[in-house]
């Protein structure tokens, strides 16, 4: 097999809908079973999560979010090519220094099978492909390792005009046609395109009304109040009041998705609180938020996109190696030349409306190369707030954000 690497791209879709009523009696999805190594790499994933939002730049009076989990993905997938300090750097970055190779493979492998299978009322579609510039050598089991663990389609092309135009609609017929495209071009020094989708289509399982939508003033950290569309609802909900802020859970589908919602009190804001959090308080979490209570919810609607370049986060923690053009060492991929990651970038969207919730996320990792009432509790988030959007009975999270102005598209 021919290749040189110079572009891993990575592609994660998280998309929800719903109908107008509460989801029916259908059989109760079996749990996810965790043995001690997948709990540990769940865990490290959602560490991940939590040290990239804290390390976002620039972030204040803006909407922000992430998926910890396509990133995961995409570095794991680059893992495969790395050795040396290379390897261990972004072993270290991702957290799973107690996990072989093999067993990050082998792990995620069962896990996007199992998420995949989570939830009977939910579609969960997952997708990977490796694009090949003709007449480069790859080593083959960097090709062979990728097919076995991420299922990933092979194909070889030149890349001209035309090869761009099949890559992209791959990506938008895999996407839902949510990202419409990922490649504006393809450069002289790239050789290869690694990408991964995802798509997620599921319902609220208690959904809102429409009719009870009402305008109401939210409060942004910074600037003047602005009038915004509150969704509302009183139900039966995961909800813990902590110290700092209220907690919401809201499951999809037969409850195994769910999107998980912190409310800062007043006084304390969204990056305030993002720096409290840890897999401990996720963890605890989790457990508070068994108990379900009636609760009094206005959820704004919101819809934004975000972008960034990820290179110096993720050098930060840990994986700076990777990224140098003398230090770095892809040799799994090809032994003979220089190869380092150019460039990380990392887009995702969201809209929440009262059918439910459509997100997307994206990763592309570049290689180059050197040659309510008073008896009911209140949830109102008439004020910056965080959301998670997680599987049950794993943890793990698939994307985490901030609102800051439901107004906002960025």
């Amino acid at each position: 097999m021919k290749t040189k690497i110079t572009a891993l791209i990575i592609i994660l879709i998280f998309y929800t809908t719903a109908c107008s009523h509460s989801v029916g009696p259908d059989p109760v999805p079996g749990d996810i079973v965790m043995t001690q190594k997948s709990a540990s790499l769940v865990k490290a994933g959602n560490t991940f999560t939590f040290n990239l939002l804290n390390k976002i730049p620039n972030s204040e009076g803006h909407n922000v979010m992430v998926s910890p989990l396509s990133i995961s993905l995409a570095l794991s997938m680059t893992l495969n090519g790395a050795d040396g300090t290379t390897k261990s750097g972004i072993i270290n970055a991702l957290g799973l220094d107690v996990l072989s190779v093999d067993e990050i493979n082998q792990i995620y492998f069962d896990l996007v099978n199992a998420l995949k299978k989570a939830d009977s009322n939910v579609i969960m579609n997952i997708a990977n492909s490796i694009w090949i510039r003709k007449s480069y050598p790859v080593l083959e089991p960097f090709i062979v390792v990728n097919q076995k663990y991420y299922d990933a389609e092979v194909q070889t092309l030149d890349f001209d005009q035309a090869a761009l135009a099949i890559i992209n609609n791959w990506v938008n017929e895999k996407t839902n046609a949510k990202i419409p495209k990922i490649l504006d071009q393809i450069s002289a020094d790239e050789i290869m395109f690694l990408i991964n989708a995802i798509y997620f289509n599921g319902k609220w399982k208690v959904q809102f009304e429409k009719s009870n939508s009402q305008n109401g003033s939210f409060s942004p950290a910074s600037g003047s109040n602005v009038t915004v569309p509150f969704m509302k609802i009183n139900e039966q909900y995961g909800y813990s009041e902590q110290s700092g802020y209220r907690a919401l859970k809201m499951p999809y589908g037969r409850g195994k998705f769910e999107m998980v919602l912190l409310l800062p009190d007043a006084g304390t804001s969204a990056d305030q609180l993002i720096n409290q959090m840890n897999p401990a308080t996720w963890q605890g979490l989790k457990t508070a938020l068994a108990t379900k209570t009636k609760v009094e919810v206005w959820l704004p609607r919101f819809k934004f996109t975000w972008e960034s370049e990820l290179n110096d986060i993720l050098s930060s923690l840990g994986m700076a190696v990777a990224f140098s053009r003398n230090d770095a060492n892809f040799s799994k991929i090809n032994a003979n030349d220089q190869l380092f990651i150019t460039k990380v970038k990392h887009k995702t969207f969201i809209d929440v409306n009262e059918e439910g919730t459509e997100a997307a996320g994206v990763t592309s990792i570049g290689i180059g190369v050197t040659s309510a009432g008073p008896s009911s509790p209140q949830f109102h988030a008439v004020r910056p707030f965080l959301f998670f959007i997680a599987e049950e009975d794993t943890g793990a999270i698939l994307f985490a954000g901030k609102v800051e102005n439901p107004l906002l598209s960025n």
